[in-house]
């Protein structure tokens, strides 16, 4: 009974490498796939950053009083 073949230095090698190979294909995808949408997250984060800082500089101009 085998566990699915020897494990040689050369079957650890190809497997190393076809594990990085996916890798980088599953980076490049998600890099080509994110490239549109990136500039309206930052945008959003930009408009949502700008209107916290605007409530909470009238909050503290109003609890001065």
């Amino acid at each position: 009974m085998t566990d699915g073949g020897a494990k040689g230095p050369l079957s650890l090698v190809l497997r190393a490498s076809v594990v990085l190979l996916g890798a980088s294909i599953a980076l490049n995808l998600a890099v080509a796939f994110l490239e549109p949408v990136v500039p309206w997250l930052v945008g959003g984060l930009a408009l949502a950053l700008l209107g916290w800082s605007v409530v909470a500089f009238v909050r503290w101009r109003r609890s001065r009083w």
